[in-house]
């Protein structure tokens, strides 16, 4: 998820009005790291409960910790099991039907501005006219 989160913003890929799926696409890595870190600390062992503690002051130095308690094995256990699975698979899900509605933002160098990403064809241009037997234009 990281490379193809760098990669999509390298690319500038929320052109053309991809921006919901751009957001969609963050908002799904943050639910996973939050998803991951549940995880680590169902392990219940001595690394995972001091992380936990740690995570326990750090979210009443902010005042959400009357709601997440994390050193509660049996809070985190439905967190990281029901809520946060159903969060990133509905996610997912967005992300992946507004890709497919919107289509695959095109290179950089593909249009000059994002304009151009509305038009399905882009317009023809002539060629040039060939030059004379002494240069000149006909």
């Amino acid at each position: 998820m990281v490379v193809h989160l760098w990669l999509k913003f390298w690319m500038a890929a929320w052109r053309g009005g991809r921006v919901l799926t751009w957001i969609t696409g963050v908002i799904s890595f943050v639910v996973s790291i939050v998803a991951a870190f549940t995880g680590y600390l169902l392990q219940t062992n001595f690394d995972s409960q001091w992380i936990a503690f740690e995570a326990k002051d750090a979210l009443n130095a902010v005042g959400v910790g009357a709601w997440f308690n994390v050193a509660n094995v049996g809070q985190l256990f439905t967190w990281h099991v029901t809520l946060l699975s159903l969060a990133v698979g509905a996610v997912v899900v967005l992300h992946v039907l507004l890709v497919r509605v919107h289509g695959v933002a095109p290179p950089l160098e593909a249009a000059e501005s994002d304009a151009q990403l509305l038009h399905s064809r882009p317009e023809a241009t002539e060629p040039p006219e060939p030059a004379g037997p002494r240069g000149d234009v006909r």
